[in-house]
Order: C-alpha cells, then sequence, then structure tokens
C-alpha cells in the first residue's frame, strides 16, 4: 500500500487534501501521513497531485508493521514501516 508523507504542512493546500479524500479511500491517517486502500496506485495518488510540487510530499510504499518496528504510528493506532 502508498504512504503519502507531506513535507511541508505551510505551503501544503487544503485543496489537494479534499481532492484525496473525494477520489480516493484512505484507510488511515496521521497529522501529516495519509495511507491509501491497497487498490490506489503510483500513478493514480500522483494524478490528484499533479498541482502539488514534488517537494511538499513524499510518497512510498509501507505496510503495517508491529508496535516494535513502527516508523508510523496512525490515528487508528495501527504502526506502519516503509518497505
Amino acid at each position: 500500500m502508498l504512504g503519502l508523507k507531506i513535507r511541508d504542512e505551510i505551503r501544503w493546500h487544503d485543496r489537494w487534501s479534499s481532492e484525496i479524500g473525494r477520489k480516493l479511500r484512505v484507510t488511515d491517517s496521521t497529522n501529516d501521513l495519509y495511507v491509501f486502500d491497497e487498490q490506489h496506485s503510483r500513478e493514480e495518488v500522483l494524478a490528484i497531485l499533479h498541482e502539488a510540487p514534488e517537494e511538499l510530499y513524499d510518497l512510498f510504499e509501507i505496510r503495517e508493521a508491529p508496535k516494535d518496528n513502527c516508523d508510523f504510528l496512525a490515528d487508528s493506532g495501527r504502526c506502519y514501516s516503509r518497505k
């Protein structure tokens, strides 16, 4: 599955988050990380972010992980790590 980490929240536009929420299934999140449903491809996510400068975000593969190997703790309490 894919994770989208917002690098620069100050320059990040709410409309990009809004488009993500309208067009993609977000299965989990934190303050600055969206976890997408496995059905969504990298190309699909990037198509929505076409106006966002690449230096504002990082899009990468993640997987659910045990708490002792946690890179990101989501609002749901689930842990994720980068692949």
